[in-house]
């Protein structure tokens, strides 16, 4: 008995990182129908509101599901498991603290990551009102998150903390 492999994509993914994790899926979905890459959507639509969203049924999305899979089988390596960062609740109690000072209860915590020429990254954080066009929106310990796609691909499996040294104090974000 030969054991199935677990599907690659599952729909829920926005077109944008279907496409960027396996650029040939642009192939696929113009095989189908669907001109998904030159869509200035597909940063925030999943590939099930997607393909739903033109008129297409479920079992569409099941085909095309289908050949995606099969695609990203020959293509791809093993999917680890993604999970969103989290935030320690000394972070959180920190963001909760300057979000007061600064006015800005509720607001969401922007973490956008720069790559430096060096290759290191570097951090920008805001408080925003709302998300910007694309954001994801991940709640961790309370506080909203907003994490434009390369920061949130970067920041997967991450926990971010707020921490006092003898150099100072601030946050790290550190693999877990």
């Amino acid at each position: 008995m030969t054991r199935q492999k677990k599907p690659y994509f599952d729909g829920s993914e926005t077109i944008a990182d279907i496409l960027a994790e396996m650029p040939e899926a642009s192939e696929i979905l113009l095989s189908h129908g669907l001109s998904c890459v030159s869509c200035h959507i597909n940063v925030a639509e999943s590939l099930r509101e997607g393909i739903l969203g033109h008129g297409f049924d479920e079992g569409t999305v099941e085909r095309i599901l289908a050949d995606l899979n099969e695609a990203a089988q020959d293509t791809l390596p093993v999917r680890k498991a993604k999970t969103p960062p989290t935030l320690t609740d000394q972070a959180a109690k920190k963001i909760h603290e300057f979000q007061a000072q600064q006015n800005q209860e509720g607001f969401g915590f922007k973490i956008e990551v720069i790559p430096q020429s060096d290759g290191s990254p570097s951090y920008f954080l805001d408080f925003l009102e709302k998300p910007e066009p694309g954001d994801r929106v991940i709640e961790s310990n309370g506080i909203r998150l907003f994490l434009d796609i390369d920061s949130n691909n970067f920041l997967q499996g991450c926990c971010i903390d707020f921490k006092k040294t003898n150099k100072g104090e601030g946050f790290t974000i550190n693999p877990v």
